[in-house]
């Protein structure tokens, strides 16, 4: 793996592939190889993926209190130039998906396309999970993944620290949504939560270069469980839309 500082933290980060560049932000808890080998398989060939370990997670350093969003936008930020990415496809996965929402909201132009696989349900206050239930029901693969770097309750500081920024952010501004300039692709799993598929279905209909697809009989990490499907699907798709995405950013 390579390494890069921001912020005064080691960061750590992998390219597979040679094309495009596709910059790939994992989910809550995830790692970069650990969400994304499985796709990058059927995508790299054609595409350049970078796939980041995002703050605090997998293999990068961890600052308690600096874990949410706007810092990990920074950090990807910071490694576009760091690349000398240009303007990359930006791909994210559940709290991923929202990270890249985020970043095209708040530095508009910055991505060539968005593709947002399971994204955010809307109104995160709806979902915000208890420290109990979190004890309970996450997953032992993504509580092992920073075991050896941060320790064995590491997994449980993060989420904590982010169910406690989800709480408090807005809900989405689907106004603002519509004023991406750079095509959307949504892409959910039929037995996902039912509100993150009504959510994908309301982005869709409020940004006019969205386009939603459901993948049958997938759930939460769709990626995941059908990864040549979606492979095939984000190759079609970004090689159709961004043909008249434009060129500059204004």
């Amino acid at each position: 793996m390579a390494t890069y500082v921001n912020d005064g933290l080691t960061l750590h980060y992998e390219v597979i592939g040679s094309g495009e560049p596709i910059l790939c932000v994992h989910g809550a808890t995830g790692a970069g190889m650990h969400e994304w080998s499985k796709l990058a398989a059927g995508l790299s060939d054609s595409f350049q993926l970078v796939l980041p370990d995002l703050r605090s997670h997998g293999m990068s350093e961890h600052r308690p209190g600096a874990v949410g969003i706007e810092y990990v936008i920074d950090d990807l930020l910071a490694l576009v130039d760091e690349l000398d990415l240009g303007r990359p496809h930006v791909m994210g996965f559940s709290f991923g998906a929202e990270v890249a929402l985020d970043l095209e909201l708040t530095h508009p132009g910055t991505c060539r396309s968005l593709v947002l696989l399971s994204p955010g349900l809307g109104d995160p206050k709806s979902s915000v999970p208890t420290r109990e239930r979190l004890v309970a029901t996450w997953p032992n693969s993504l509580r092992r993944l920073h075991a050896d770097t941060h320790g064995d309750d590491h997994w449980l500081e993060v989420m904590l620290e982010l169910c406690q920024r989800a709480a408090a952010r807005p809900k989405a501004d689907l106004a603002q949504i519509a004023t991406i300039r750079c095509p959307v692709l949504l892409v959910a799993g039929s037995e996902d939560d039912p509100r993150r598929i009504r959510q994908a279905q309301v982005m869709e209909e409020h940004h006019e270069r969205s386009q939603m697809v459901l993948v049958d009989g997938a759930t939460h990490a769709v990626h995941k469980s059908h990864p040549e499907e979606v492979a095939r699907i984000i190759r079609s798709l970004l090689g159709q839309r961004t043909a008249g995405a434009p060129s500059e950013t204004g």
